[in-house]
Parts: structure tokens; C-alpha cells; sequence
């Protein structure tokens, strides 16, 4: 079989049913709709909806990114200036997407942040996700600590930027906000970084 072809396969069908739960819950309300109401919109099995996301709340937190190899990421945090190449890394991948694509990103996160649910389920998927990269990375310098220490301060660092995002009311691009709290990492918190760090 061609494990490729069946990959792709399995991401349009997991895209086409995060956009009809998508919608659906824009529409109806993320509490009132139910697993079965998405399956039926998106014209598959409840039991598909379980298999690929497991729970209503990772029908909104699921992202395309999830189902990539962990590898390339983990060698940019095991670099010499990881902050750095991770900053360009945001850059380019945000540069390549399309308005469909952050519209996607600006919905997923909209329903985020109005639902407690959702963000602690999504808090709790970032954490997982915290531990596999620090496992893939392993110890940078010798020092498992440091590892753990900067791969969760990365990623609750972007969370915190996506969290502010979406309470500015979405004011700019993303990357803008992901970069200032890149920045604040690679520089430190003293007032004289918050300061340069502060686009206005």
C-alpha cells in the first residue's frame, strides 16, 4: 500500500471534518453541537470523529502540524542560537501561508479562547507536545533540566502570544505577536529589551 497516498487521504478527510465542526460550531454554539451532528456534515462515521481527533475539543485544537515528524524541529532546538532559528523558521511559515490558512488559524483560535474546555484541553495538548520535543531534543549541553526549562518556555510563550492575538481582536499577523514573545526569550525581560521588543 502507499503509505504516502494514505496519509494525504487521511488529512483531507481529518480537514474536511474540522471545517464542518468548524462551522458548526460557529453557527450553533461549540456546547450545543454534537460529535454526531459534525460526522453527519462532514458525511463520515462518529466513529471516524473519534479515531482521528479522540475529542470534541481537538476538532478546534488539531492542527496540521501534528501529524509532521518531530525531528526537524528537535534539530533547531538542539542548535548553537535555537531562539534565533526558530524565530525564522515561525517567519518563513507564516510568510507561506495563505489568507484561507489564517483565516483557519484565526477561527480555530477564536474558538479557543471563548471556551474554557477548549483552551484547557488545548493547554493540556501543548504540554504533551512540550515533553515529546524535549525527548526528541534530548539534552542540550549535557543538561536535561535546560532542556525541559527552554522547550516549555518556548511553547507556553507562544501560547501566551496566540492567547493576546486573539484578544486584540486579531490587530495583525500572528507572527507578529509569536516573534515578540521569541524576542522576549532570546533577550530577557529587563525593561530595556521589553522596550525594543515593542513594535509601537
Amino acid at each position: 500500500m502507499d503509505h504516502g497516498l494514505q496519509h494525504r487521504k487521511k488529512l483531507a478527510a481529518m480537514r474536511r471534518i474540522q471545517d464542518a465542526a468548524l462551522d458548526l460550531f460557529e453557527a450553533q454554539g461549540f456546547d450545543a453541537v454534537a460529535i454526531e451532528a459534525v460526522a453527519a456534515a462532514a458525511e463520515v462515521s462518529p466513529r471516524t470523529v473519534y479515531r482521528y481527533f479522540g475529542s470534541k475539543e481537538m476538532l478546534v485544537i488539531w492542527d496540521e502540524e501534528d501529524e509532521l515528524p518531530l525531528s526537524p524541529l528537535a534539530a533547531e532546538f538542539a542548535a548553537v542560537d535555537p531562539v534565533t532559528l526558530l524565530r525564522g523558521t515561525f517567519r518563513a511559515a507564516f510568510a507561506r501561508m495563505d489568507e484561507a490558512q489564517l483565516r483557519l488559524i484565526r477561527r480555530r483560535v477564536a474558538l479557543v479562547y471563548r471556551h474554557s474546555a477548549i483552551e484547557a484541553a488545548y493547554v493540556l495538548h501543548a504540554h504533551r507536545k512540550s515533553r515529546l520535543i524535549a525527548a526528541a531534543v534530548g539534552p542540550l549541553g549535557g543538561d536535561p533540566f535546560r532542556t525541559e526549562i527552554f522547550v516549555h518556555a518556548f511553547v507556553g510563550g507562544v501560547i501566551g502570544a496566540l492567547r493576546l492575538w486573539c484578544h486584540a481582536g486579531f490587530d495583525s499577523p500572528p507572527f507578529e505577536y509569536i516573534d515578540r514573545a521569541l524576542a522576549l526569550l532570546e533577550q530577557g525581560f529587563d525593561d530595556t529589551d521589553s522596550k525594543r521588543t515593542d513594535p509601537s
